[in-house]
């Protein structure tokens, strides 16, 4: 007739991370959708979308090096970041969409933008790490909520995934082109000899 649990608190816990996982997919999917929107395409979205998981090696190298918690608002910064890090894919692949819809050649579009939006995307990034550094710096808290940890999760997060976004992007994009016409052509081969 007895019974023993781990408690009321780590049950709230437990029900906190699995609402933190829906809404993490969430974003995901919305920003995906917005995306697809935006670039006319399935695929191009994908080679944005795999360069998110990198974010993750700034935020853990960040969290070792600062001796921050990764707590519930470090996980709040883990879900903003997912609409910030895709900012500078965003506007590093829409110009070479731009470039290659005037005739530029994909290879040198995919150089072309690198450089024309180098500036702009560090510029975009140091301004929000800057902008994040008084609340990382601090230990404000309110209701016994740590707010640093939030601004150290963004922080670290967009510098790493900057950084990757300048050579991976490209590279994926490139990849996913080429293997997204590599299965047409086998795709067009098959049928034919069917």
């Amino acid at each position: 007739g007895t019974s023993w649990s781990f408690g009321d608190a780590f049950e709230e816990e437990s029900r906190t991370q699995q609402e933190m996982l829906v809404n993490l997919l969430l974003a995901l999917v919305l920003v995906y959708l917005v995306m697809a929107g935006l670039f006319e395409s399935l695929l191009h979205p994908f080679a944005i979308m795999f360069a998110l998981p990198f974010a993750f090696v700034g935020i853990a190298a960040t969290c070792l090096l600062t001796h921050s918690p990764f707590n519930l608002m470090s996980q709040i910064g883990l879900l903003i970041l997912v609409g910030i890090v895709v900012n500078n894919g965003i506007v590093l692949v829409h110009h070479i969409h731009q470039l290659r819809q005037s005739g530029v050649e994909r290879t040198r579009a995919i150089l072309e933008a690198s450089q024309h939006r180098l500036r702009p995307i560090l510029m975009t990034m140091l301004c929000t790490v800057l902008g994040m550094a008084p609340l990382a710096a601090g230990s404000s808290n309110a209701g016994g909520v740590l707010y640093y940890p939030l601004a150290r999760t963004v922080m670290g997060g967009l510098a790493a995934s900057t950084v990757l976004t300048l050579v991976l992007v490209p590279c994926l994009y490139t990849l996913i082109e080429d293997g997204a016409s590599l299965i047409a052509r086998v795709w067009k081969g098959g049928a034919r000899g069917a």
